[in-house]
């Protein structure tokens, strides 16, 4: 059967929203795609606003191939085609701008608008965020409404709104059982690799590298404990290890995995579960030391936890912690390492030590590496983000002149001095503390709480951490740094609570939106296998799977339509008709002017009594006058004549003559 109104010529209005609204919806890909793809797309969009007033400027068949052909040629030449989900979404997006300039009936909207659909979708591939996501439902829910407004011959937006409003509502009960009920992957379902990725701590540091990163306030990973929080002197996120050094850059070196059953678990354990940012790295962080980890995460000899890609998307994984875990063992290849000095050792720091030397016992190394730290606490050491530049031999300058520097400047130097002393040393990088987030239940660990420091090998201890940032600044353990007001500042400045109304708001709907963030990752874009499963474990049904969870899905499914049915079902009261209501507006004004207006008197002898008292009202009375009747009695009453009668009513003003 043909559609009658396929024929139909298209609504201007609602081609005009269309096209406006697909210029919207392709905004976000502006951080995705060439310039030049996007630039295509828009220049048909504007080419078909300006064919609505003037069709002569629609394209031939021939100039549609041409244009064809250099879209092609401009998706080749501009795209990485080996990536197919960018080459797959340039070619829709040229596509679609191809398709608006041979719009010429309605059925072609409804191909538009399903095309429209698929640009959507093409956003997941890039980024998953709540904002995002929000909107582009509102687009959604716009290309619907545009979708209903094609079967109808008047365009009422208001209706169209509606009426698609209650489809999707219709819509949700079904949509829930099957998100929350359908088998799930292992993986998210978006569990698409990005090759962009936010500056996350490398396998290298070099003086200055972790300063100029502890200046970014951006998320680095979220925590959720599972019993007790441990204190800020045990949060230390261990991170690479590293062992080799020229004085000024440290590095780790290849290091070898080794099965995670070796890293025992004790009855202090700390279970944890950390949601990671995009970093583009492969080193993931745990609560120092980590005793037990994701299957598909490796451990290696220095016990950072390595995953087996790059983390190149946010990743959640839960592992546990044992504080009092002592690594005891050191093997020959790592005493090599942990002792290796650069090629040119300063003479100066070779006499500070054996000063040191002479005022402890061989026998207790541990007592040196106090009188190190009490070196770095008695003299006028500066913690800042500004440290200037250091040339030459950079931890001899450190040490004994500029003596201004971040984390990296007093772990590289502390570590450095231990190995002149004979005690096997090597750096930690990664990050210490976090921020509780008051509205829900995690730890927020930032960019700014990157941090480094070392560890020392000694007798009957194992590799025993070390802080000399500690010794200069200790309230580095306990409280978080200020990034923006340190860069400003001579000194590292460390957060405070924000004093005053508009400082406290600012802050709690900062906490409010990384909650609703957080929630929005665990249960809608990393809602795995192993998320459903703990959710139907808090409901009693944690033994449904396979047969079980396909049953359950069908009967969830079909309550949930019964459900939407029985609602449809419930009579609903009669829509007001408006017009007594605006006639009994119109006549509160007359009486307020002093009009008589028996309730048994027509409209026409109302308004011209009002006509008469008010003579420089008397055109827009009678105007009122005909469009009431003609509403009133007429057969159709039209949604925006209505409107027009409900503005004249409202504009009217009644002055003496």
């Amino acid at each position: 059967m043909r559609d009658a109104l396929a024929s139909l010529p298209i609504p201007s209005r609602l081609l005009t929203a269309l096209l406006l609204l697909l210029g919207a919806l392709m905004a976000p890909h502006a951080a995705n795609l060439n310039p030049l793809i996007l630039a295509f797309f828009y220049t048909a969009t504007l080419w078909r606003l300006i064919a609505q007033r003037r069709p002569e400027v629609m394209p031939r068949r021939w100039l549609l191939l041409l244009l064809m052909i250099g879209a092609l040629a401009l998706v080749i030449f501009t795209t990485n085609v080996g990536d197919g989900r960018l080459a797959g979404t340039a070619l829709l997006v040229v596509m679609l701008g191809l398709k608006l300039l041979e719009l010429r009936a309605r059925r072609d909207i409804h191909l538009t608008v399903f095309l429209g659909y698929f640009v959507v979708l093409t956003h997941f591939l890039y980024d998953q965020s709540l904002w995002l996501a929000a909107y582009l439902f509102c687009g959604v829910v716009a290309l619907m409404s545009i979708q209903v407004g094609l079967n109808r011959v008047g365009i009422e937006l208001r209706l169209q709104l509606r009426n698609t409003l209650a489809m999707l509502g219709g819509a949700l009960p079904l949509a829930l059982v099957v998100f929350l009920l359908f088998p799930r992957l292992q993986s998210p379902l978006w569990g698409i690799n990005s090759a962009r990725a936010s500056t996350g701590i490398s396998d290298e540091m070099t003086l200055g590298n972790i300063g100029q990163l502890s200046q970014s306030n951006e998320t680095a990973f979220r925590v959720h404990f599972f019993g007790a929080v441990p204190d800020a002197a045990q949060r230390y996120w261990r991170g690479p290890v590293l062992w080799l050094t020229d004085g000024a850059r440290w590095t780790a070196g290849r290091q070898p995995v080794h099965s995670l059953q070796q890293a025992s678990r004790g009855a202090q354990a700390i279970g944890y579960e950390i949601t990671l940012e995009p970093t583009g790295e492969y080193w993931l962080f745990g609560l120092d030391v980590v005793s037990n980890a994701p299957a598909t995460t490796l451990l290696n000899s220095n016990y950072s936890l390595v995953s087996q890609q790059r983390v190149n998307q946010r990743r959640t994984y839960r592992a546990a912690s044992d504080p009092d875990y002592r690594m005891l063992t050191i093997s020959d290849h790592e005493q090599r390492m942990g002792l290796q000095l650069p090629e040119r050792v300063s003479p100066r720091l070779i006499g500070l030590v054996d000063a040191w030397r002479a005022e402890s016992d061989p026998s207790q190394p541990l007592q040196l590496v106090q009188r190190a730290l009490a070196y770095y606490h008695e003299q006028p050491f500066v913690y800042t983000l500004s440290p200037g530049e250091l040339q030459g031999d950079v931890v001899e300058q450190f040490l004994f002149e500029t003596r201004r520097g971040f984390c990296e400047h007093f772990a590289g130097s502390f570590a450095l001095l231990m190995r002149i002393a004979g005690i096997p040393s090597r750096v930690v990088v990664g990050y210490q503390g976090g921020e509780k987030n008051p509205h829900a239940e995690h730890w927020v660990v930032r960019q700014s709480d990157a941090h480094a420091w070392v560890e020392v090998w000694l007798p009957r201890l194992g590799w025993w951490r070390v802080d000399p940032t500690a010794a200069v600044a200790p309230e580095r353990i306990e409280r978080a740094i200020n990034p923006e007001q340190s860069q400003n500042s001579d000194r590292v400045v460390f957060r405070i609570t924000e004093q005053g109304l508009v400082g406290s708001m600012w802050r709690n709907a900062m906490w409010l939106a990384d909650a609703v963030d957080l929630g929005w990752h665990h249960w809608v874009v990393g809602f795995t296998a192993e998320r459903q499963h703990n959710l139907l474990e808090m409901i009693g049904l944690r033994d449904l799977k396979g047969l079980g969870l396909a049953v359950a899905l069908a009967i969830g499914s079909a309550l949930a339509i019964t459900l939407v049915y029985l609602l449809a079902q419930i009579p609903r009261g009669r829509t007001q008709d408006p017009l007594p209501a605006l006639w009994q507006r119109l006549l509160h004004k007359l009486q307020r002017a002093g009009v008589r207006a028996p309730p048994w008197q027509g409209p026409d002898t109302i308004c011209a009594v009002a006509a008469r008292a008010f003579p420089q009202a008397s055109d827009q009375l009678m105007a009122i006058n005909r469009m009431y009747v003609q509403l009133r009695y007429g057969r159709h009453a039209d949604l925006r004549q209505i409107g027009a009668l409900r503005k004249r009513i409202n504009r009217l003003r009644l002055k003496p003559g």
